[in-house]
């Protein structure tokens, strides 16, 4: 048999040993089957399935003067719906309140005056995050591809395959935690270590072997998971409003795209982050050759790291971006109010930047795991 062939029975074998691993597939079974309920719920967790069609029915219309001062009617100067039938104007009303503030009066503001508003909450922001002159550049080229006045689509849909989208970073901390575990750690409880060892493809065919099984299985999850949440998605409530430019969900956004390009860089960075929580767990599961401290490495790794996001102030900037850039809560929708750039060479976007980042540190984890397997091959030996 061909190295080659050797390689993928090894593959096979040990994508087998996943797929017999009864806490990996039930965790799967059960997260797959969330993310039907969640299709669901992620909508009618917040208005009732017969009432989405008032909620849309100014879905295409122009936010200009007209449209704005139609929805100010249906309220007081506050803000506040007057009359009973508002459905419709609730998402620009939001809108508005978002850029101008909650309180503020809104009789005092003209749509001219509410996207001039817009762009100067912008620029507070970037003053705030203490952006270099070349940021500044990048955003002010950035801003002017940005065409007004938007075309307003309710966010009922959108909010919901956004964000339940986004949540499936949290299913893949809990997923690659069970499943990865026992990839190493089996053979040494089980005392079979220095057996398999002894064969001819015992150490690095067999290595990158267990490497490839997890990884492929991790991502083939998270295809399959996110595949379901969007085709009951679209096929119990369709996309409408994803073709929407993205300050129609978050107002102070600068970046000229739609809300597909954004669910489309969401995904880019769940794969990329799948990809790095895997070879962590790998790595984890190499050096403690226990399923149990893995587990217990992995998932409090994350959930300390997002802890210690928060806590670091924006004034710190390098370690606040760093700290950032790890913590599975930049994968978020709100990715397009990051204004601080990274320079290397040129201006790369947060999520240009990350999933490029969490590439090299899989392939460094990855690496480093096959010195610490050969490590313990001569220390067994």
């Amino acid at each position: 048999m061909s190295k080659k062939g050797r390689f993928f029975s090894l593959y096979k074998f040990e994508l087998l040993k996943i797929l017999k691993n009864k806490v990996a597939m039930v965790t799967f079974v059960i997260f797959f089957a969330l993310a039907f309920i969640q299709g669901e719920g992620e909508i009618t967790g917040n208005i009732a399935p017969d009432e989405l069609q008032y909620y849309g029915a100014l879905n295409g219309s122009v936010l200009d003067e007209e449209l704005l001062a139609e929805t100010m009617s249906y309220t007081d100067e506050l803000g506040e719906f007057t009359l009973e039938d508002h459905r419709a104007y609730l998402d620009i009303r939001n809108w508005i309140r978002d850029i101008v503030g909650y309180r503020t009066r809104f009789t005092e503001f003209t749509a001219a005056d509410i996207y001039d508003l817009r762009l100067s909450a912008i620029n507070e922001g970037i003053q705030e995050e203490k952006l270099t002159d070349g940021e500044k550049q990048f955003w002010s080229k950035k801003a002017s591809a940005v065409s007004e006045p938007f075309t307003f689509y309710s966010n009922w849909i959108t909010s919901g395959v956004l964000e339940g989208t986004t949540n499936f970073s949290i299913y893949l901390i809990i997923l690659i935690s069970t499943s990865l575990a026992m990839i190493f750690s089996s053979e040494t409880q089980r005392k079979t270590d220095p057996m398999i060892r002894a064969t001819i493809n015992g150490t690095k065919q067999l290595y990158f072997a267990k490497v490839l099984a997890g990884v492929s299985y991790i991502l083939a999850c998270l295809i399959i998971i996110v595949t379901g949440f969007l085709s009951y998605v679209g096929l119990r409530w369709g996309f409408i409003g994803m073709q929407g430019v993205v300050q129609l969900y978050w107002p102070l956004a600068i970046e000229n795209m739609t809300l597909w390009k954004l669910e489309g860089i969401i995904l880019i960075m769940l794969i990329a982050f799948a990809l790095l929580l895997a070879a962590f767990s790998l790595l984890m599961s190499n050096i403690t050759r226990n399923g149990v401290a893995t587990m217990a490495i992995v998932i409090g790794a994350c959930f300390g790291i997002f802890a210690l996001s928060t806590m670091v102030p924006v004034e710190k900037r390098i370690l606040n971006q760093a700290i950032q850039w790890i913590s599975p809560s930049v994968i978020s929708s709100r990715l397009v109010y990051e204004y601080r750039l990274v320079h290397l060479g040129r201006y790369f976007t947060v999520y240009e930047f990350v999933p490029i980042l969490y590439v090299l540190l899989s392939i460094v984890m990855i690496l480093a795991g096959y010195v610490i397997y050969k490590k313990h091959e001569i220390k067994n030996n």
